[in-house]
């Protein structure tokens, strides 16, 4: 009973810094993707800015959750804070991109309405910039949310060096559980996690995706109308409040300049004051640690390449039955959701044996970690809007001629999923980078499995708290991504442009 006790609490508290930081990252997607999508100014200074930010892994971000939210505020709240920034890392760079580009593809006459009627941004925001990225929202969101659980764990014990911080949730209990050999309570916590999980996809992910998206997906139940109804209300109630203000008052978007001095002041004080009697490693310290990042690179680099090309075949092939079966369809989707939430941490407990007990057990391992953080970008892109992109037109000229089997997926098939494709293999090069900090160094109550990379050599820099060192490879591996995003990437997209725009 005491079990079953902790956990509900611990699922209980994990969903509610998931929710949050779901909630702070739908507000900052709308406000900076809108924000992008309407100055040219801002676009051309933020859209390198966040290449660069959604490239760094998550341990990237501790010292920042650490050293400047767990000291600025007292007691439990800052390390709260802390955690929830951590998943915002891990949630909110898809959905502003998500936004961004659907806002750039919104018909210039609504911004011309808009400024005739004299809208301002508070109804821009409500009535045009909400409604026209709606869409994105929600498809970008099945991403992110599932990105959030993958993390979790990681923002749940937040650790740098000697400094260790372990807040109450299903992520850190399922580890202590571990550590402590207490094989009932982990495989517990595992599967309560997998119900939480699944129910917030029942209850929540698949009535909007069906709803929005028109995905098919099991069918909406009455608890989603009900949330659905009383989130409706609420907004329609704020956008009604704000907007009034805004008519009445006229400046409340508008702080004037030493009000936006003030808070700036007060910002780098705040910065001062938590970073009071911080010593960081002198540089010099680093210096080693970031000499051995090209070789390290080069260790990482084939077992990324590898995955791709599984996550390729794999996401291929499964959408292949889920495009010839509603069933299929509906059977993949669920289950997709639910693995690609499945912390990755998690897995090197659960296959620990397969680790301990065969010579390529840590490499096997390693493999479904790097998949279960690349594989599902794939997936969903080409679920969601791949599926879709499918021309019917085709499809009925291919049963009439019936061209089936390899040459229907060659010239048919295949051709009408490469736009997606490449967006979900650019988002799982990105993401298989991020899942090698914990697919390539974990520690688990004395057991430690090093498969070098640079994923291991971030890790272990967090682990030895070599902040200096940790912060080094994580700009290094960011820049070098974002490199391989503006060469191979940019001439991939726009061969597939000239090939298949328009067909």
């Amino acid at each position: 009973m005491l079990l079953l006790q902790e956990l509900l609490i611990a699922t209980a508290l994990s969903l509610a810094r998931m929710f949050s930081a779901y909630i702070i990252s739908l507000l900052l997607a709308i406000s900076v993707g809108s924000w992008m999508a309407r100055s040219r100014a801002v676009e051309s200074l933020l859209l390198p800015v966040l290449d660069v930010l959604q490239s760094i892994p998550i341990l990237g971000f501790f010292p920042a959750a650490l050293l400047l939210l767990a000291r600025l505020l007292p007691g439990g709240l800052g390390l709260e804070l802390a955690a929830v920034f951590l998943i915002v890392t891990s949630l909110v760079w898809n959905m502003i991109f998500g936004v961004y580009t659907s806002l750039k593809a919104l018909d210039p006459s609504v911004y011309d309405m808009a400024e005739v009627y004299r809208l301002g941004p508070a109804a821009r925001f409500f009535f045009i910039y909400v409604p026209a990225c709606r869409e994105s929202i929600i498809a970008n969101s099945l991403v992110s949310w599932a990105g959030g659980w993958f993390f979790l764990t990681s923002a749940e014990v937040l650790s740098l060096g000697e400094e260790e911080y372990r807040l109450r949730g299903i992520g850190s209990l399922i580890l202590d559980s571990f550590s402590r050999e207490d094989l009932a309570g982990f495989y517990s916590g595992v599967a309560v996690l997998l119900a939480a999980i699944l129910a917030t996809y029942l209850l929540l992910w698949n009535p909007a995706s069906v709803t929005v998206l028109r995905l098919p997906l099991p069918g909406v139940p009455a608890v989603f109308e009900v949330v659905k109804s009383a989130v409706g209300y609420a907004w329609g109630g704020l956008a009604q409040v704000l907007t009034s203000l805004e008519v009445k008052l006229g400046v409340v978007f508008r702080l004037p300049r030493p009000i936006k001095a003030a808070l700036l002041l007060l910002a780098a004080a705040a910065v001062a004051y938590s970073a009071r009697g911080l010593s960081l490693e002198p540089l010099r310290e680093a210096a080693p640690v970031l000499s051995s990042f090209p070789l390290e690179l080069a260790k990482s680099l084939p077992r990324v390449g590898l995955v791709l090309l599984l996550s390729l075949g794999l996401s291929v092939v499964i959408a292949y039955f889920a495009h010839l079966s509603r069933g299929v369809s509906m059977a993949v989707s669920m289950a997709g959701e639910v693995l690609a939430s499945i912390p990755a941490v998690v897995w090197w407990p659960l296959l620990s044996n397969l680790a301990l007990s065969h010579p390529l057990g840590p490499s096997i391992v390693m493999l479904i970690v790097y998949l279960q953080g690349a594989f599902w970008y794939v997936y969903f892109n080409l679920i969601v809007y791949g599926l879709a992109s499918v021309r019917k037109d085709l499809d009925e000229l291919a049963t009439v001629y019936r061209v089936r089997g390899l040459p229907y997926l060659r010239y048919v098939f295949v051709p009408s999923l490469l736009p997606s494709l490449a967006t979900g293999l650019l988002s799982a090069w990105g993401g298989s980078w991020n899942a090698s900090i914990v697919a390539e160094y974990v520690d688990m109550g004395g057991r430690t499995f090093d498969m070098q990379g640079v994923g291991s050599l971030i890790s272990k820099a967090a682990a030895q708290g070599n902040v200096a060192a940790l912060l080094a490879t994580s700009l290094a591996l960011s820049l070098f991504i974002v490199l391989v995003n503006k060469t191979l990437w940019v001439r991939l997209f726009r061969f597939i442009e000239r090939r298949y725009g328009g067909e």
